[in-house]
C-alpha cells in the first residue's frame, strides 16, 4: 500500500496508517512526501515512481487541485487503484462536479480505478488489508460476516463504532464518497457474491443508478442473502401526472418505499436497527413462515415483545397441544404454557429447564424461530455472573441441537463487551440481538424479507403497444376492456334522446359524465349526474351537464355524455400508474373516489406486478379489512380483484414510454363484481396525438 500526501501534519495520513497497523496489515506500506524523508516516523519517498516495487493500491491524500499529478504518478509506477480522500469535487457545486469529470476521464485514460473521490476508502477484515481514514477502535473479530457500504464516510465510521461495541464482526466496509467510478451498486453486488458476507447494511443518501441497484437487488434475492438499507431524504418529487390521483400520492420516497418491498430489502430508519438488523438477518438466514416463539424468565418481558412483535407483524407461533402438555410437566405449576412463554425465574437456580423448554419450543411443527430472553454478562464479580454464565451455557446447548433458528435476545441495547463475546462463544451461542425493540423489528424484517423470498416470481417482459393512444375516458377504457380488464357497459350519447335510449338499454338507475379528452376532473366543472332513475331525469341531466361544461370549458373538445350503469352498496378503489423520474413506472392501489385524497391510504409497487404483489398490496392499505366485508356489502372476491389490478398494470406497460398516467378511479367492487367505472390517460406533452 502507498499513502501518497502523508506528512506528519495531515491527520488522514496518520488515521490510515493507523487503521493499517491495528488491522495487522502484513504487506509493505509506501509513504510518499517530495519535501520529507521522515513521515510518521517512518521513511518516505518523493514519488511513487520512486517506490521501486510492485505497489497494490494508494491512498491520496492531497488537495483536489494535486489530484490529477498524484494519477499520473501512481500510473507510472503501475499502481491501478486509489482511494481519494480529497474533497472539493462534486460536492462542491457544478464547478467541483466538472472537476470531478475530468478526473475521472484522466483516471479511465490511465487506466486506474477509483474509489471516490471525498471517500474514507475501505476495510476488508477478512484478509487485514484497509486503505481506509475509518479508525478502529479494537483489533478486528475473527470470521465477520457483515458488510457494511456508506455514501457517508463519517456514518461508515460511526456504524463501524456500534458494530464494535455490540461485538458484531465485519467482513469488509466501504466509504463510497462521489462515486465517480465505484458505485454503490458495484460495491453491494460484490458482497452480495462474497461467500464470507452473509448480509450487507447499506446507508444511502442517494440512488445515482436506480436501474443497477434493482439488478443488484435481484442477484441478492438469488443469492438469498439480505440488504437492509438506511436511506435518508425523503423529499417528495413533483407530480408529473398533476391531473391524476396517483401522480400526487406517488413520491420519491414511497416509490423507493416500493422497490424495497418488492425485491425484499429490508428498510429502517436508525443506524443502530440498521447494524442490528442485518447482523441478525445474516446470522439467521430465511425462515420457513410458520412462527416465531420466544421464552423469557420475566413476564413483563414476554408481553413487552409481545405488544412490539404484534406491532412489526410478527406471527407468533400457537403451541400445539402436545407442546403445552410437555412444557407443563417440567416448568412449576404457576408457570403458563402459551407463546410468548413465561419460564419464571425458577431457571436461574436450574438452568436446565430453560434449556428444555426452548427445545420443546423449537420442536413444535408450528415453529421457525425460536428467541430465548437473557442478558450478556457485564463483570466477572458481578454477584450474578456465575448464575448468568450458567444459564447461557444451557441456552448455548439447545441452540446447538435445535433444528430451527435460535438465538438470544436482550431486554436493553446494552454493549456486548469482550467479556460478553467470551461468555457466548464458549456457550456456542451463535446470535445475539440486543434491545426488544429494535428486537421486535428485526424479527419482523425477518419474516417480510423471508416472504418475499419465497413469493419472487420472474415477470415476462411486457412489450410496447403499436395501437393508438386512448385520450378520452371512452377511449381508456374500451382499451381497458381489449386487455382483458372488466369494465362497466358504457355508451356515449350526443343528444338526450340518445342519452335516453341508452339508458333504458343498460337499466335504471344510471349516471351521466361528460366526454371529453381536455376534461380530467369532470365534477369540478358540473359535467357528472349520479343516480339518475328515469328517462326524463336523464334528459334534463344531459341538459345541465352540457350547459354547465359550456359555462367553464367554453373551448373544450366535447364527445358527447357518457351514459353508464349506476353502480351502489360496494367499495371503490383506485388503481393508478404514474412514472417516477427514477424508478420507472409504478401502480399504487387504494381506496378511491372521495377518499383518494382525504386519506391517501395507498399501497405502491414497481410495474410489472404478479398476483403475489397484488394480495401483498392489498394487506398492506389501512382499509384492508373493508375487503373482507362491510355493513351489507360482500366481501370482495380477492383473486379476481388481484388478477384485475395485474391486468391494469400490464395495459400500463403495453402502451409503451408515452404513457405518462394512467388511473382507474374508481374500481368498483362488489363481491366477484368488479369493474373499472372511469378511466383517465395521460401521454407526456411529445406524445400526445392532434385530434
Amino acid at each position: 500500500m502507498a499513502i501518497v500526501g502523508a506528512s506528519d501534519r495531515n491527520p488522514w495520513s496518520r488515521l490510515v496508517a493507523g487503521t493499517l497497523d491495528r488491522i495487522g496489515f502484513s504487506g509493505d506500506l509506501h509513504l510518499i512526501n517530495p519535501r520529507n524523508s521522515i513521515v510518521l516516523g517512518r521513511n518516505a519517498v518523493a514519488s511513487c515512481a520512486e517506490i521501486g516495487q510492485p505497489v497494490d493500491a494508494a491512498f491520496l491524500a492531497v488537495p483536489s487541485a494535486a489530484v490529477a499529478d498524484a494519477l499520473r504518478d501512481m500510473a507510472k509506477s503501475g499502481i491501478r487503484h486509489g482511494a481519494i480522500v480529497s474533497s472539493g469535487f462534486a460536492e462542491a457545486g457544478a464547478a467541483g462536479r466538472a472537476l470531478q469529470e475530468e478526473l475521472t476521464s484522466l483516471a479511465t485514460e490511465l487506466g486506474i480505478s477509483i474509489l471516490g473521490p471525498n471517500s474514507l476508502g475501505y476495510i476488508n477484515f477478512r484478509d487485514r488489508v484497509a486503505l481506509s481514514a475509518i479508525p478502529l477502535n479494537r483489533d478486528p473479530m475473527e470470521g465477520g460476516q457483515l458488510g457494511i457500504v456508506s455514501q457517508s464516510g463519517a456514518t461508515a465510521a460511526m456504524l463501524l463504532r456500534f458494530a464494535e461495541k455490540q461485538g458484531i464482526g465485519l467482513s469488509y466496509a466501504v466509504a463510497l464518497g462521489n462515486e465517480a467510478m465505484v458505485d454503490l451498486a458495484s460495491v453491494i453486488s460484490f458482497l452480495v457474491t462474497d461467500e464470507q458476507t452473509r448480509a450487507i447494511a447499506v446507508f444511502a443518501e442517494s440512488i445515482r443508478d436506480p436501474k443497477a441497484f434493482i439488478e443488484t437487488a435481484e442477484l441478492a434475492m438469488r443469492h438469498r442473502k439480505p440488504i437492509v438499507v438506511l436511506k435518508v431524504g425523503r423529499g417528495e418529487i413533483a407530480a408529473r401526472a398533476a391531473r391524476a390521483h396517483t401522480g400526487s400520492l406517488v413520491g420519491d420516497d414511497k416509490a423507493f418505499d416500493a422497490i424495497c418491498r418488492k425485491y425484499g430489502i429490508t428498510r429502517v430508519d436508525s443506524m443502530e436497527q440498521l447494524i442490528l438488523t442485518a447482523d441478525f438477518l445474516g446470522g439467521i438466514g430465511p425462515l420457513a413462515g410458520k412462527g416465531f416463539a420466544v421464552a423469557s424468565i420475566s413476564g413483563g418481558a414476554c408481553e413487552m415483545i409481545a405488544d412490539r412483535g404484534e406491532d412489526e407483524g410478527v406471527p407468533f407461533a400457537e403451541f400445539s397441544d402436545e407442546t403445552e402438555k410437555a412444557l407443563a410437566q417440567i416448568l412449576p405449576d404457576f408457570a403458563a404454557t402459551h407463546n410468548p412463554l413465561d419460564v419464571t425465574g425458577v431457571v436461574q437456580a436450574n438452568p436446565g429447564l430453560f434449556r428444555d423448554a426452548i427445545t420443546l419450543c423449537a420442536h413444535d411443527a408450528n415453529v421457525d424461530l425460536v428467541a430465548a430472553i437473557f442478558e450478556t454478562p457485564v463483570s466477572r464479580e458481578s454477584s450474578s455472573h456465575t448464575t448468568v454464565v450458567g444459564v447461557l451455557n444451557a441456552l448455548g446447548e439447545a441452540m446447538q441441537a435445535s433444528p430451527v433458528p435460535m438465538f438470544l435476545l436482550t431486554q436493553t441495547v446494552t454493549p456486548v463487551g469482550d467479556l460478553g463475546q467470551e461468555v457466548l462463544r464458549d456457550a456456542g451461542i451463535p446470535v445475539v440481538l440486543t434491545g426488544l425493540d429494535h428486537g421486535a423489528r428485526a424479527i419482523g424484517a425477518a419474516y417480510r424479507w423471508s416472504a418475499a423470498l419465497a413469493h419472487r416470481q420472474e415477470e415476462a417482459p411486457v412489450s410496447g403497444s403499436t395501437a393508438a393512444q386512448p385520450q378520452s375516458e371512452q377511449e381508456t377504457l374500451d382499451y381497458l376492456r381489449s386487455a382483458g380488464v372488466p369494465v362497466i357497459p358504457s355508451a356515449i350519447a350526443t343528444t338526450a334522446d340518445d342519452a335516453a335510449r341508452i339508458a333504458e338499454q343498460v337499466g335504471f338507475p344510471v349516471v351521466l359524465k361528460i366526454a371529453s379528452p381536455d376534461i380530467a376532473h369532470k365534477t369540478e366543472v358540473g359535467g357528472v349526474k349520479l343516480g339518475l332513475r328515469s328517462r326524463d331525469e336523464v334528459v334534463a341531466a344531459f341538459e345541465d351537464v352540457r350547459a354547465s361544461v359550456a359555462a367553464h370549458m367554453p373551448t373544450a373538445l366535447i364527445d358527447g355524455v357518457l351514459v353508464a350503469p349506476m353502480r351502489e352498496d360496494g367499495l371503490e378503489l383506485l388503481v393508478g400508474v404514474t412514472t417516477d423520474p427514477s424508478w420507472g413506472r409504478m401502480i399504487a392501489v387504494g381506496l378511491g373516489g372521495i377518499w383518494v385524497e382525504a386519506l391517501a391510504d395507498i399501497s405502491l409497487r414497481p410495474l410489472p406486478v404478479s398476483p403475489a404483489d397484488a394480495h401483498a398490496m392489498l394487506d398492506e392499505l389501512a382499509a384492508r379489512k373493508l375487503l373482507d366485508g362491510f355493513r351489507g356489502i360482500p366481501a370482495a372476491d380477492r383473486e379476481k380483484l388481484c388478477d384485475v389490478i395485474v391486468g391494469i398494470g400490464s395495459a400500463a406497460l403495453a402502451l409503451g414510454d408515452g404513457l405518462e398516467a394512467l388511473e382507474v378511479n374508481p374500481l368498483f367492487v362488489r363481491g366477484d363484481r368488479i369493474e373499472a367505472l372511469d378511466g383517465l390517460a395521460i401521454w407526456t406533452e411529445n406524445s400526445v396525438l392532434s385530434r
